[in-house]
């Protein structure tokens, strides 16, 4: 058997052959093209890092949460105040006993 000059390539210059060929038979951009391709692309990553930076802002999302919770608690307090009476006695309560615990625990 002898080999061919295609079958004896590296894995590299195969993929190097393709990669041309594919960017011979891609449709030529023009410059102008391009850069709004670029624009459109730092914008893209712009908003993705904004995104991630939100996400890792331990600060920030600790503000928004006391927030949708303070939300929460307010329309509560709209629709059921009776709701929201029992929900504070019960947490008064789990305060209350949770102190009286430790308290116990320290005197021993």
């Amino acid at each position: 058997m002898t080999a061919t000059p295609e079958s004896s390539a590296p894995a590299s210059n195969t993929a190097a052959g393709a990669a041309a060929q594919q960017a011979a038979a891609a449709p030529r951009r023009s410059r102008a093209e391009l850069q709004a391709d670029a624009v459109r692309a730092r914008a893209e990553l712009a908003a993705t890092l904004d995104a991630i930076e939100d996400k890792l802002n331990v600060p920030k999302q600790i503000g928004l949460a006391v927030d949708r919770t303070a939300s929460r608690v307010r329309h509560m307090a709209a629709e059921n105040p009776l709701a929201l009476g029992a929900v504070a006695l019960a947490a008064a309560t789990a305060v209350g006993l949770g102190v009286w615990a430790i308290i116990r625990a320290v005197q021993k």
